[in-house]
Protein backbone atom coordinates (compact mmCIF):
# COMPACT_ATOMS: atom_id res chain seq x y z
CA UNK A 1 0.00 0.00 0.00
CA UNK A 2 1.16 3.55 -0.70
CA UNK A 3 -0.04 7.08 -0.05
CA UNK A 4 -2.16 7.95 -3.10
CA UNK A 5 -0.71 10.95 -4.94
CA UNK A 6 1.73 11.33 -2.02
CA UNK A 7 -1.08 13.26 -0.27
CA UNK A 8 -0.83 12.39 3.41
CA UNK A 9 -3.49 14.96 4.33
CA UNK A 10 -6.05 13.43 1.95
CA UNK A 11 -5.30 9.97 3.31
CA UNK A 12 -5.74 11.21 6.87
CA UNK A 13 -8.99 13.12 6.31
CA UNK A 14 -10.53 10.17 4.42
CA UNK A 15 -9.70 7.84 7.35
CA UNK A 16 -10.30 10.09 10.38
CA UNK A 17 -11.15 7.32 12.83
CA UNK A 18 -8.31 4.93 12.06
CA UNK A 19 -6.24 3.16 9.42
CA UNK A 20 -4.29 -0.09 9.33
CA UNK A 21 -0.53 0.53 9.57
CA UNK A 22 1.55 0.06 6.43
CA UNK A 23 5.12 0.58 5.29
CA UNK A 24 6.43 1.92 1.99
CA UNK A 25 9.60 3.26 0.42
CA UNK A 26 10.33 6.71 -0.96
CA UNK A 27 13.45 7.95 -2.79
CA UNK A 28 15.46 8.83 0.33
CA UNK A 29 14.11 6.39 2.90
CA UNK A 30 11.38 4.22 4.39
CA UNK A 31 7.99 5.47 5.53
CA UNK A 32 5.50 4.00 7.98
CA UNK A 33 1.92 5.15 8.38
CA UNK A 34 1.50 4.06 11.99
CA UNK A 35 -2.08 5.28 12.46
CA UNK A 36 -4.31 7.85 10.86
CA UNK A 37 -2.44 11.15 10.89
CA UNK A 38 0.81 9.59 12.18
CA UNK A 39 3.59 9.22 9.61
CA UNK A 40 7.17 8.20 10.44
CA UNK A 41 9.86 8.78 7.83
CA UNK A 42 13.28 7.20 8.31
CA UNK A 43 16.11 8.40 6.02
CA UNK A 44 18.48 5.97 4.32
CA UNK A 45 21.41 7.64 6.04
CA UNK A 46 22.10 7.71 9.78
CA UNK A 47 20.97 10.88 11.54
CA UNK A 48 21.48 12.46 14.94
CA UNK A 49 18.32 14.56 14.59
CA UNK A 50 14.81 13.30 15.38
CA UNK A 51 12.18 15.93 14.48
CA UNK A 52 8.48 15.86 15.31
CA UNK A 53 6.34 18.20 13.21
CA UNK A 54 2.79 18.27 14.55
CA UNK A 55 -0.12 20.20 13.06
CA UNK A 56 -3.89 20.20 13.35
CA UNK A 57 -3.96 19.59 17.10
CA UNK A 58 -6.86 22.00 16.70
CA UNK A 59 -8.80 20.83 13.67
CA UNK A 60 -9.62 24.26 12.23
CA UNK A 61 -5.99 25.48 12.18
CA UNK A 62 -5.43 24.52 8.58
CA UNK A 63 -2.49 26.67 7.41
CA UNK A 64 0.23 24.65 9.14
CA UNK A 65 -1.47 21.41 8.00
CA UNK A 66 -1.21 22.51 4.37
CA UNK A 67 2.39 23.65 4.86
CA UNK A 68 3.56 20.34 6.33
CA UNK A 69 1.60 18.30 3.78
CA UNK A 70 3.46 20.25 1.08
CA UNK A 71 6.81 19.28 2.65
CA UNK A 72 5.75 15.63 2.97
CA UNK A 73 4.79 15.56 -0.71
CA UNK A 74 8.21 16.97 -1.60
CA UNK A 75 9.91 14.23 0.42
CA UNK A 76 7.80 11.39 -0.96
CA UNK A 77 8.25 12.49 -4.58
CA UNK A 78 12.00 12.91 -4.17
CA UNK A 79 11.97 16.66 -4.71
CA UNK A 80 13.35 16.96 -1.19
CA UNK A 81 15.99 14.49 0.07
CA UNK A 82 15.38 13.62 3.71
CA UNK A 83 18.50 13.52 5.88
CA UNK A 84 16.94 13.37 9.37
CA UNK A 85 14.39 11.24 11.19
CA UNK A 86 10.90 12.76 10.91
CA UNK A 87 7.58 12.13 12.60
CA UNK A 88 4.63 13.99 11.09
CA UNK A 89 1.43 14.26 13.12
CA UNK A 90 -1.93 15.57 11.95
CA UNK A 91 -3.47 15.74 15.38
CA UNK A 92 -7.24 15.96 15.15
CA UNK A 93 -8.59 14.76 11.79
CA UNK A 94 -12.13 14.29 13.12
CA UNK A 95 -12.32 17.96 14.11
CA UNK A 96 -10.59 18.97 10.86
CA UNK A 97 -13.31 17.26 8.83
CA UNK A 98 -15.92 19.02 10.95
CA UNK A 99 -14.09 22.37 10.54
CA UNK A 100 -14.05 22.66 14.32
CA UNK A 101 -11.33 23.44 16.84
CA UNK A 102 -12.19 20.22 18.70
CA UNK A 103 -15.10 17.82 19.17
CA UNK A 104 -15.37 16.98 22.88
CA UNK A 105 -12.48 18.73 24.61
CA UNK A 106 -9.46 20.84 23.66
CA UNK A 107 -6.83 18.28 22.57
CA UNK A 108 -3.97 20.59 23.52
CA UNK A 109 -5.03 20.42 27.17
CA UNK A 110 -4.87 16.62 27.37
CA UNK A 111 -1.17 15.73 27.33
CA UNK A 112 1.13 14.65 30.15
CA UNK A 113 -1.52 12.09 31.03
CA UNK A 114 -4.34 14.61 31.42
CA UNK A 115 -6.30 12.48 28.93
CA UNK A 116 -6.98 10.08 31.79
CA UNK A 117 -9.50 12.56 33.18
CA UNK A 118 -11.67 12.60 30.04
CA UNK A 119 -13.54 10.41 27.61
CA UNK A 120 -14.18 10.73 23.89
CA UNK A 121 -12.12 10.98 20.73
CA UNK A 122 -9.68 13.65 21.89
CA UNK A 123 -8.79 11.77 25.08
CA UNK A 124 -7.98 8.60 23.14
CA UNK A 125 -6.11 10.64 20.55
CA UNK A 126 -3.88 12.37 23.12
CA UNK A 127 -2.91 8.97 24.54
CA UNK A 128 -2.09 7.68 21.04
CA UNK A 129 -0.05 10.76 20.15
CA UNK A 130 1.99 10.50 23.34
CA UNK A 131 2.77 6.89 22.42
CA UNK A 132 3.76 7.88 18.88
CA UNK A 133 6.23 10.49 20.14
CA UNK A 134 7.64 8.12 22.79
CA UNK A 135 8.11 5.32 20.26
CA UNK A 136 9.68 7.69 17.74
CA UNK A 137 12.32 9.01 20.11
CA UNK A 138 12.96 5.50 21.47
CA UNK A 139 13.79 4.23 17.97
CA UNK A 140 16.62 6.77 17.58
CA UNK A 141 20.20 5.66 18.06
CA UNK A 142 21.44 5.71 21.64
CA UNK A 143 24.30 8.14 20.92
CA UNK A 144 24.59 10.80 23.58
CA UNK A 145 24.60 13.57 20.98
CA UNK A 146 21.11 12.80 19.69
CA UNK A 147 19.00 15.92 19.09
CA UNK A 148 15.27 15.73 19.82
CA UNK A 149 13.08 18.45 18.33
CA UNK A 150 9.33 19.03 18.34
CA UNK A 151 7.66 21.97 16.60
CA UNK A 152 3.90 22.00 17.19
CA UNK A 153 2.50 24.39 14.58
CA UNK A 154 -0.71 26.33 15.20
CA UNK A 155 -2.70 29.34 14.07
CA UNK A 156 -4.61 31.54 16.51
CA UNK A 157 -8.31 32.28 16.94
CA UNK A 158 -7.60 36.01 16.72
CA UNK A 159 -5.04 38.33 15.20
CA UNK A 160 -1.82 39.29 16.94
CA UNK A 161 0.31 42.40 17.34
CA UNK A 162 3.15 39.95 16.61
CA UNK A 163 1.75 37.78 13.83
CA UNK A 164 4.08 34.83 14.39
CA UNK A 165 5.29 33.86 17.84
CA UNK A 166 6.41 30.81 19.79
CA UNK A 167 5.53 29.60 23.23
CA UNK A 168 8.63 28.31 25.01
CA UNK A 169 7.51 25.57 27.44
CA UNK A 170 8.25 26.03 31.12
CA UNK A 171 11.93 25.36 31.80
CA UNK A 172 12.72 24.46 35.40
CA UNK A 173 16.08 26.25 35.55
CA UNK A 174 15.11 29.12 33.15
CA UNK A 175 18.00 28.31 30.81
CA UNK A 176 16.93 28.82 27.20
CA UNK A 177 18.46 27.47 23.99
CA UNK A 178 20.21 30.18 22.01
CA UNK A 179 20.33 27.92 18.94
CA UNK A 180 16.58 27.35 18.99
CA UNK A 181 15.78 31.02 19.51
CA UNK A 182 18.16 31.94 16.66
CA UNK A 183 16.34 29.43 14.43
CA UNK A 184 13.04 31.14 15.15
CA UNK A 185 14.58 34.56 14.59
CA UNK A 186 15.70 33.32 11.17
CA UNK A 187 12.22 31.93 10.45
CA UNK A 188 10.20 35.16 10.55
CA UNK A 189 9.06 34.54 14.12
CA UNK A 190 8.60 37.90 15.83
CA UNK A 191 8.07 37.07 19.49
CA UNK A 192 8.75 34.48 22.19
CA UNK A 193 6.44 33.85 25.14
CA UNK A 194 8.18 32.19 28.09
CA UNK A 195 5.80 29.85 29.92
CA UNK A 196 5.65 30.31 33.67
CA UNK A 197 4.48 26.87 34.77
CA UNK A 198 4.06 23.25 33.61
CA UNK A 199 1.11 22.69 31.30
CA UNK A 200 -0.71 19.87 29.53
CA UNK A 201 0.17 20.97 25.99
CA UNK A 202 1.71 18.68 23.38
CA UNK A 203 4.97 20.64 23.23
CA UNK A 204 5.39 20.67 27.00
CA UNK A 205 4.88 16.89 27.03
CA UNK A 206 7.81 16.39 24.62
CA UNK A 207 10.00 18.78 26.59
CA UNK A 208 9.15 17.41 30.03
CA UNK A 209 9.00 13.68 29.28
CA UNK A 210 11.58 13.40 26.48
CA UNK A 211 13.89 16.41 27.09
CA UNK A 212 13.19 17.61 23.55
CA UNK A 213 13.59 21.16 22.33
CA UNK A 214 9.84 21.60 21.93
CA UNK A 215 7.74 24.65 21.10
CA UNK A 216 4.20 25.71 20.30
CA UNK A 217 4.57 27.85 17.18
CA UNK A 218 1.76 30.30 16.34
CA UNK A 219 1.78 31.27 12.65
CA UNK A 220 -0.97 33.84 12.30
CA UNK A 221 -4.73 33.54 12.10
CA UNK A 222 -7.12 30.65 11.43
CA UNK A 223 -8.45 30.21 7.89
CA UNK A 224 -10.35 27.34 6.22
CA UNK A 225 -8.65 24.78 3.99
CA UNK A 226 -7.77 26.33 0.63
CA UNK A 227 -7.81 29.91 1.92
CA UNK A 228 -4.33 30.02 3.45
CA UNK A 229 -1.57 32.13 1.94
CA UNK A 230 1.37 29.77 2.39
CA UNK A 231 3.75 32.47 1.19
CA UNK A 232 3.34 34.00 4.65
CA UNK A 233 5.26 30.98 5.98
CA UNK A 234 8.06 31.29 3.39
CA UNK A 235 10.99 31.83 5.76
CA UNK A 236 9.91 29.05 8.10
CA UNK A 237 9.35 26.71 5.16
CA UNK A 238 12.81 27.49 3.75
CA UNK A 239 14.45 26.81 7.12
CA UNK A 240 12.48 23.60 7.67
CA UNK A 241 13.67 22.41 4.24
CA UNK A 242 17.24 23.15 5.30
CA UNK A 243 16.71 21.21 8.52
CA UNK A 244 15.14 18.26 6.71
CA UNK A 245 17.79 18.10 3.97
CA UNK A 246 20.92 19.01 5.92
CA UNK A 247 20.12 18.52 9.60
CA UNK A 248 21.15 22.13 10.25
CA UNK A 249 19.25 24.91 11.99
CA UNK A 250 19.32 28.30 10.25
CA UNK A 251 20.52 31.06 12.59
CA UNK A 252 19.90 34.81 12.90
CA UNK A 253 20.67 37.35 15.65
CA UNK A 254 18.23 37.36 18.55
CA UNK A 255 17.90 41.15 18.44
CA UNK A 256 14.82 40.86 16.20
CA UNK A 257 12.88 38.87 18.82
CA UNK A 258 10.38 40.41 21.24
CA UNK A 259 10.45 38.37 24.44
CA UNK A 260 7.63 38.23 26.98
CA UNK A 261 7.28 36.64 30.40
CA UNK A 262 3.96 35.56 31.88
CA UNK A 263 2.87 37.63 34.86
CA UNK A 264 -0.51 36.08 35.59
CA UNK A 265 -2.98 33.55 34.28
CA UNK A 266 -6.54 34.85 34.16
CA UNK A 267 -8.88 32.11 35.37
CA UNK A 268 -12.62 32.18 34.76
CA UNK A 269 -13.87 31.91 38.33
CA UNK A 270 -17.59 32.45 37.74
CA UNK A 271 -20.18 32.44 34.96
CA UNK A 272 -20.23 36.24 35.27
CA UNK A 273 -16.53 36.50 34.32
CA UNK A 274 -15.80 39.10 31.63
CA UNK A 275 -12.75 40.55 29.91
CA UNK A 276 -12.90 44.30 29.25
CA UNK A 277 -11.45 44.11 25.74
CA UNK A 278 -12.78 44.58 22.22
CA UNK A 279 -14.20 41.43 20.69
CA UNK A 280 -11.49 41.51 18.03
CA UNK A 281 -8.65 42.56 20.36
CA UNK A 282 -5.34 41.12 19.18
CA UNK A 283 -2.86 39.02 21.10
CA UNK A 284 -0.24 41.24 22.82
CA UNK A 285 -2.64 44.21 23.07
CA UNK A 286 -1.20 46.49 25.79
CA UNK A 287 -2.96 48.34 28.59
CA UNK A 288 -2.21 51.14 31.04
CA UNK A 289 -1.57 50.68 34.74
CA UNK A 290 -4.69 50.03 36.87
CA UNK A 291 -6.87 49.22 33.85
CA UNK A 292 -9.65 46.84 34.94
CA UNK A 293 -8.92 44.01 32.52
CA UNK A 294 -11.20 41.33 33.98
CA UNK A 295 -13.98 41.10 36.52
CA UNK A 296 -16.68 38.83 37.85
CA UNK A 297 -18.98 38.75 40.84
CA UNK A 298 -16.06 37.14 42.69
CA UNK A 299 -12.97 39.04 41.52
CA UNK A 300 -11.35 41.97 39.72
CA UNK A 301 -8.03 41.97 37.86
CA UNK A 302 -6.24 45.27 37.23
CA UNK A 303 -3.16 45.85 35.08
CA UNK A 304 -0.08 46.24 37.27
CA UNK A 305 2.19 48.21 34.93
CA UNK A 306 1.63 50.22 31.76
CA UNK A 307 2.62 48.12 28.76
CA UNK A 308 1.49 44.79 30.22
CA UNK A 309 -0.45 42.88 27.57
CA UNK A 310 -2.93 40.05 27.10
CA UNK A 311 -2.40 36.84 25.13
CA UNK A 312 -4.92 34.09 24.28
CA UNK A 313 -8.01 35.90 25.65
CA UNK A 314 -11.06 33.64 25.58
CA UNK A 315 -14.02 33.52 27.97
CA UNK A 316 -15.98 30.94 25.96
CA UNK A 317 -14.69 28.23 28.30
CA UNK A 318 -15.92 26.38 31.40
CA UNK A 319 -15.49 27.91 34.84
CA UNK A 320 -12.05 27.03 36.21
CA UNK A 321 -10.22 27.22 32.89
CA UNK A 322 -7.75 29.86 31.69
CA UNK A 323 -9.31 32.94 30.10
CA UNK A 324 -6.02 34.52 29.06
CA UNK A 325 -2.48 35.34 30.06
CA UNK A 326 -1.11 38.71 31.18
CA UNK A 327 2.44 39.15 29.87
CA UNK A 328 5.27 41.69 30.18
CA UNK A 329 8.10 42.43 27.77
CA UNK A 330 11.62 41.53 28.91
CA UNK A 331 14.98 42.08 27.28
CA UNK A 332 16.42 39.18 25.32
CA UNK A 333 19.77 40.18 26.85
CA UNK A 334 18.36 39.33 30.28
CA UNK A 335 17.79 35.68 29.38
CA UNK A 336 20.10 32.92 30.55
CA UNK A 337 21.10 31.24 27.28
CA UNK A 338 22.81 27.91 26.74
Amino acid sequence: MTILNHDFLALTLSNPNGISPFQFTFPSGIGVVEETGILRLEPNQASKVSLVLSVGIHGNETGPIELINKLVKAILTGKLTLAIRLLVVIGNPVAANATKRFCDVNLNRLFNGAWRNYEGFEAKRAQRLEKAVSDFYALASTDSDQVRLHYDLHTAIRGSMHEKFVVYPFVENAHYSQQQLAFFAASEIEAVLLSHQPTTTFSYYSHFVHAAHAFTVELGKVYPFGQNDLSRFADLEKNLVQLLEEGDLAQSPLSSLHVFMVLDALVKDDDSYELNIDQDAKNFTQFVEDYRLAHSQKSVYRIKQTGDAIVFPNTNIPVGQRAGLVVRAVSVDALSLI
